[in-house]
């Protein structure tokens, strides 16, 4: 008789909840251990302890924590935050403890329904949303997951209380795919694969093998042949379906999908329907659509479903969002650019005359060509935290001769941006950090709400 009925979860976010409600819903026992104490854990506490969960605050991911329990152990739950380098994970593996995420715990109870495994560097939120919509537009039900917010175990919890889900559409990061290498999609899409979490992964071979291991395990594949790392790669991956954005030559046809002349979605010659339904900015959402249309039309859809759906379509938040417009400016949200390239892709949707706000904790990539387009289509730059004395080096090495301003904190960039609004030409200020928020903030989130909140009590309420 098997004895390992106890469930670690470690770490009290939104899935290490969902996690622990999950595997009390399947008559597991679970403690829960989370390093800090805020609101949110505390509310997450005692709605779990009412359930018969054990909930362990301000309690460190430590070894000890675990050495009254070895042979009662069935699972620990780790967050995706939690690298698999640990040394408490090691000395758990060396005990022959399993260690999972929220992913595979997810995967096991929902593996009989269709997947959308969705992954990339930039885009894969995008393309997450898009789908679901389409999908839900068109009376499939088919929830958005995983990265994008939502845990896997939640639709585990109410699928077990007899909730029906005909397709999962999961954005899957790098840091889920990597502890589970065991989930395989019905259909897998690539987004984009520029370096990123290097800090993380170590290497530009290991981010794109966990990556590419998604696309491996699934039955279709999706591939955006725009990118120019997906495109150079073609050769060691999976055979599948490719877009792009540029019109196919009738002699070298590399993709199934792309844009005619027209303006027209177009799937192996057959007009679909006109990009015009489609109010997204920029060629990078154009590809995100045409990765959703993709899958959709593999699903089953038909064009006229497809684009019906779209014109209910709503950009998500924090993507370059219009927060603010008058005859002068145009305010725009792109919190979630949390890298160069993403800051790259909103600067190329961009044709007005541009103040860049940008900012935050650096990552590993390739900062020359986030120079060169700045250089293209700034006119000043305002930069702030962590790295902004890196980021004006970069800029200054790179050629930028226009102003760069410096601060501490994003409060008090908008407190100076005012002097700058009022001119007579017509000008966007692009809030575009190309960093992660981890110097002053939890997430992207966070940030772009703080932004917000700081446009709407210094220029809504002016």
């Amino acid at each position: 008789m098997n004895n390992k009925n106890l469930n670690f979860v470690i770490g009290l976010g939104r899935s290490g909840f969902w996690a622990a409600k999950y595997l009390i819903s399947k008559k597991k026992k679970v403690i829960v251990i989370e390093k800090n104490k805020n609101k949110e854990h505390i509310i997450y506490k005692k709605k779990l302890e009412k359930i018969g969960v054990v909930v362990r605050l301000n309690t460190a991911f430590d070894i000890k924590e675990f050495s009254n329990y070895f042979d009662k152990i069935e699972n620990i739950i780790i967050s995706p935050g939690i690298s698999l380098e640990n040394q408490t994970i090691t000395k758990l593996k060396r005990k022959g403890i399993q260690i999972i995420g929220e992913v595979n715990l997810g995967w096991s109870n929902l593996k009989n329904i269709s997947w959308v495994g969705i992954t990339g560097t930039n885009g894969k939120t995008t393309v997450t949303h898009l789908l679901s919509h389409i999908l839900c537009s068109n009376n499939i039900s088919a929830p958005a997951v995983g990265n994008i917010g939502t845990p896997i175990c939640e639709y585990a919890y109410y699928k077990n209380n007899g909730l029906k889900i005909d397709w999962l559409v999961a954005e899957l990061s790098s840091y889920q795919i990597e502890i589970a290498k065991i989930i395989k999609p019905k259909i897998g899409i690539w987004t984009t694969f520029t370096p990123d979490h290097l800090e993380r992964h170590k290497t530009i071979k290991n981010y794109f093998n966990i990556k590419n291991n998604l696309l491996q395990q699934s039955e279709y594949r999706i591939y955006n042949y725009d990118d120019k790392s997906l495109r150079e790669s073609s050769k060691l991956l999976s055979k599948g379906i490719w877009i792009t954005t540029n019109r196919q030559d009738k002699k070298d046809k590399n993709c199934d999908f792309w844009i005619d002349n027209y303006g027209f979605i177009v799937e192996n010659g057959i007009q679909l329907f006109n990009l015009e339904v489609f109010k997204l900015k920029g060629k990078h959402n154009i590809q995100n659509l045409l990765l959703a249309t993709a899958a959709a039309r593999k699903i089953g859809l038909t064009s006229n479903q497809i684009s019906k759906s779209l014109k209910s379509y709503k950009q998500l938040p924090h993507r370059i969002e219009t927060i603010f417009r008058d005859k002068n400016i145009e305010i725009i949200n792109d919190s979630k650019a949390t890298n160069f390239d993403s800051t790259i892709a909103s600067l190329n949707s961009i044709n007005s005359s541009i103040i860049l706000i940008c900012g935050g904790r650096i990552k590993n990539g390739d900062y020359k060509s986030w120079v060169d387009i700045i250089i293209k289509k700034v006119e000043m730059i305002f930069i702030y935290g962590e790295s902004s004395e890196l980021l004006k080096e970069y800029l200054l090495k790179g050629g930028f001769d226009k102003n760069i301003l410096i601060f501490k904190s994003l409060s008090e960039v908008v407190l100076d941006l005012h002097k700058y609004s009022k001119r007579e030409d017509r000008r966007v200020i692009l809030f575009s950090p190309s960093c992660s928020s981890f110097d002053q903030f939890r997430d992207y989130e966070e940030r772009g709400n703080f932004f917000k909140d700081l446009i709407s009590k210094s220029f809504l309420n002016q």
